[in-house]
């Protein structure tokens, strides 16, 4: 966990944009998608872990946070 100082979102918003955002959509898919087959019971935490080791991986690779700047207009 890391505490931000106040008023920081300007600054840490093209990182959510490009790294978290994308984290987020694909590991509520799996998810999802997990929960429907298992009928709606709750998982256990070592598949959650190893969801969100896999999936922050593919978030924070350095070609998408490159091709996302990119996509915003920051990274020439």
């Amino acid at each position: 966990m890391v505490t931000l100082v106040a008023y920081t979102f300007h600054a840490l918003h093209t990182l959510y944009v490009s790294c978290f955002k994308p984290f987020k959509i694909t590991f509520k898919k799996e998810r999802n998608n997990a929960m429907f087959k298992n009928n709606h019971y709750e998982l256990d935490k070592c598949t959650l872990a190893s969801w969100v080791d896999e999936n922050l991986d593919q978030s924070l690779s350095k070609t998408n946070i490159k091709t996302r700047f990119r996509v915003i207009r920051i990274w020439p």
